[in-house]
Order: structure tokens, then sequence, then C-alpha cells
């Protein structure tokens, strides 16, 4: 990986010696796997295609992506070492063929037009704005036209609570992008259509769905 980011990376669960926790934290939150089902069924896939998650952690997603569509060409990309440990173990032990690769979602490691859908779970709210931006200019590029985007973060909220609580746990001037909802802006600038929000989870979690043109 040569690329270097410009800004301060945040793990997983902010802190490397929680990154082995994650997947607790996940399902006592309720993000855990019935939450990444729901992201998986945001839009319908046929099962054959060439799909990528950006952010994939520790591989929960690739798990239960793969076992419900066995034909797909998975890959999972994240930048964090410790977490594509646990999801190789995973994976490993489950005897699931997917490809991963150690990289930032704003430069990722992929021809253009090679993906047909895109998931990125928890992800953006880890990235300063220019960084989104980059990255959905990124996932932009490697999808194929009319490839599909489904990206599951925080979003606009009339309820301050989550403000609150996440600023316990997440770096402010990151996460404030999503509150005020510069997702669906970047995917517009970028030049997807058809951009919806297909569920909301909480707390204050939207899956915010797109297509190529």
């Amino acid at each position: 990986m040569s690329y270097t980011p410009p800004y301060r990376y945040i793990p997983p669960i902010t802190w490397n010696w929680l990154t082995p926790c994650y997947d607790f934290l996940c399902t006592i939150a309720g993000l855990g796997k019935r939450f990444r089902t729901k992201v998986l069924r945001a839009v319908a896939l046929r099962g054959d295609e060439t799909v990528i998650d950006v952010g994939c952690g520790t591989g929960v997603f690739l798990a239960l992506a793969k076992k419900t569509y066995p034909r797909l060409r998975l890959i999972g990309i994240d930048p964090d070492k410790e977490a594509l440990a646990i999801a190789k173990r995973r994976l490993l032990k489950k005897n699931l063929d997917v490809e991963l690769h150690e990289a930032f979602a704003e430069s990722l490691p992929l021809p253009n037009a090679s993906a047909d859908v895109c998931f990125s779970t928890l992800a953006f709210h880890h990235m300063p704005n220019e960084v989104k931006q980059k990255a959905i200019q990124e996932i932009y590029r490697i999808l194929k036209p009319g490839g599909r985007v489904v990206i599951a973060d925080f979003g606009v909220t009339d309820s301050r609570w989550p403000h609150v609580l996440l600023r316990l746990f997440e770096k402010v001037e990151y996460i404030e992008g999503n509150f005020k909802g510069l997702i669906p802006h970047y995917l517009k600038q970028a030049g997807f259509q058809k951009i919806a929000i297909a569920k909301k989870h909480f707390p204050a979690i939207h899956l915010v769905i797109a297509r190529k043109a």
C-alpha cells in the first residue's frame, strides 16, 4: 500500500486496542448481523456480480454476503491491518473465498468499471469531508455503467442526542459532514443518479443507495 493518507486515520472502534472487541460492541449496539443483513438487502442482487465492500473491517458483511450468494466475486477493502487479520481468520474458518486488500477508500486498488455493486458500512464517518468526496469519486470510477452503491452510515437527523453521544467516541469534524447530509450531496456531484435513502436504522443511520449513470 503505497498511498499515505494526509489525515489522521481512525480505527474501526476509534482505538486499536479495542479492535478485537469491535464485533461484540457492534452487536450490543444493534449494528451486528441483523443490521448487516438489512444493508445487504438494500439492493437486489442476482448472485453472480462482482461486489466490493469498501471499509470491510472484520469481515462480518463479507461472510454474510458470501454465504447468502455463494457465486458472488467478493472483494473486501480496508486500511486497518488488525481488522483485516480478523476478517481473514473469519473467512478461512468458514472456508469462504473472498479477496482482501489493504487500502484506503479514496485510493481503491481496482480498475475502472470493474464492479457491479459497492457496499460501505459505517466507514464514511471516519473520513474528513474531502476524503468522503474522493472516496465516492473512486467508487464511481470502479463501478460499471448502471452499477449501484449502498452507503450505510450516519445521516441527517433532527435528534440531538446522536450528535452528543457520538462526540464521545468519534472525531467531531469527521462525523459532522454526515449529519449535514454530505454523502448524498457528494454522490450527486460524482454523477450518481436515483439517489435515495432506502432505509433508516437506529440511531440516525441511513442506507443511501444510488446508481451510476
